[in-house]
């Protein structure tokens, strides 16, 4: 999918007088509604707003009912935009509260100094040298991954890969941001994924909701969703109250936090503005982040692979070089040297971003491409339809990220945000990725499996690939 040119829609808009959100083109509405009968499959809401991308250029407007929304496809003023946060823009107001209503007082959800205060929380647990610490996390749940995987393709059965992707980053997560294994690849029956599982799926449908019904009226699946908020609030409560033991029990764990909890609490005994509240939502953030972006990242790196055979082909040489064979651990500094792996993921991040749209609004009247924004204007950012427009030649090919022509590479990357806002689990997120696809391509081959329907993207919390199935062959 294409976009129009990052910069003749607003130069024209610009040329034709526009400055105005009135003036600005965009899909034909109808009274009342505006364009909200056109937006009623949630799932599908990204792919309609792109494609009127196409039609009405990289600067338009839509309405749903009485609210407007400015959508941008721009990929230098998107990159602008999110330069600017958090101190020029924000992220919708109505999306604060839904997030809000559900323990979401984390880092993800604040803004302006409360949200640098916070992210202190977190950048400082994420960094490159604490990743090389919780490798051995991450290389035991890769290692779980791989003899689950053996499983499938000894029985020669189509595998459902997303539900394991999704229990290795839920492993990793839980181990890494509460300090306890939750093995969901083994054991196959923790309630806490369940929950978790909930929770994303709900917090997509109320994000898209056009109304918040749920403040009226309580159906089964907002009773649901009450009961698995409830459960995994006492399930990080009973997580911290282990923690701060452990930590109380043995004084050096607070210079070397050994997982994200006891580094925040180790945070929080340093500065004590640092709330119980803020912590836990923080959990909540990285459960949910944690475990959804990264998993949705691989299944969309897996299925754009599942055609390309010559490329497996390449990874898997890569990860006999860098890791050894299947028998031996898999080593922090071979995967460092996945460079391959790292820009296949990149590719599929460009291609297929698990947030392909994000909402923000300005704080202060400002003018974008040539419009006059005020303040509070509902802005619609379409970061994957930017990063593929600013690609030279279009189709999957991760050399692009290899090579140092202009004409190949990518302007920008935006799957990861920009900015001081700028994902701080991005390494994290890389890691585990590269992890888990090199030791997929050294020991498989795959391709879909045919009597499947075909994948499709779905937008619910993280765009999805709904539907993927593969089959596994043993690699010889």
């Amino acid at each position: 999918m294409t976009a129009p040119s990052s910069s003749t829609a607003p130069r024209a808009a610009a040329e034709k007088g526009v400055g105005t959100i009135a003036d600005l083109p965009g899909p034909p509405r109808l009274p009342l509604i505006g364009n909200a009968h056109q937006l009623i499959r949630p799932t599908r809401l990204h792919l309609t707003v792109e494609r009127w991308a196409q039609r009405h250029g990289s600067i338009f407007s839509v309405d749903v009912g009485p609210r407007s929304f400015v959508v941008i496809a721009e990929a230098d003023a998107i990159n602008a935009i999110l330069r600017d946060r958090p101190d020029g823009f924000r992220r919708w107001r109505d999306q604060r509260e839904i997030i809000e209503e559900m323990n979401g007082s984390g880092v993800f959800i604040a803004e302006g100094d409360d949200w640098r205060r916070q992210r202190r929380l977190i950048v400082t647990s994420l960094n490159t040298h604490n990743l090389h610490r919780y490798f051995d996390i991450v290389r035991v749940s890769t290692e779980r991954l791989q003899r689950r995987l053996l499983e499938a393709a000894s029985d020669d059965r189509p595998l459902e890969i997303a539900d394991e992707l999704t229990s290795y980053t839920v492993d990793i997560t839980s181990a890494l941001a509460l300090g306890h294994d939750l093995n969901t690849l083994e054991r196959r029956d923790n309630e806490l994924q369940g929950h978790i599982q909930r929770v994303l799926m709900m917090t997509g449908r109320r994000l898209s909701a056009p109304i918040p019904y749920w403040r009226r009226l309580r159906l089964p699946a907002d009773r649901a969703l009450d009961r698995s908020l409830a459960a995994m609030e006492a399930a990080v409560d009973d997580f911290i109250e282990q923690a701060r033991a452990r930590m109380e029990a043995d004084p050096k764990r607070y210079e070397e936090p050994p997982n994200l909890l006891e580094g925040m609490l180790a945070a929080q005994r340093a500065d004590s503005t640092f709330s119980d509240e803020e912590i836990v939502g923080n959990v909540f953030t990285i459960l949910l982040a944690g475990e959804d972006t990264t998993a949705n990242t691989l299944g969309w790196t897996i299925w754009l692979l599942s055609s390309e055979p010559e490329l497996q082909a390449r990874l898997a040489a890569e990860a006999d070089e860098a890791l050894g064979s299947g028998t031996k651990p898999i080593p922090y500094e071979g995967v460092e040297q996945l460079a391959l792996a790292e820009a296949t993921v990149q590719e599929a991040l460009r291609l297929k971003g698990v947030a392909p749209v994000i909402g923000v609004e300005p704080i202060e009247d400002t003018m974008l491409c040539g419009t006059q924004m005020p303040a509070g204007t509902r802005l619609l950012l379409l970061l994957r339809q930017a990063g593929i427009a600013t690609a030279g030649r279009s189709g999957f090919h991760p050399d692009r990220w290899l090579e140092d022509s202009d004409d190949t590479r990518p302007a920008k990357s935006l799957a990861f945000g920009a900015g001081p806002r700028f994902c701080p689990g991005r390494n994290l997120a890389l890691l585990e990725a590269k992890a888990a696809l090199a030791t997929i391509a050294r020991d498989f081959e795959w391709q879909l499996d045919g009597s499947a329907a075909p994948v499709r993207e779905a937008f619910k919390f993280a765009m999805v690939p709904d539907g993927l199935r593969v089959r596994l062959r043993r690699r010889s």
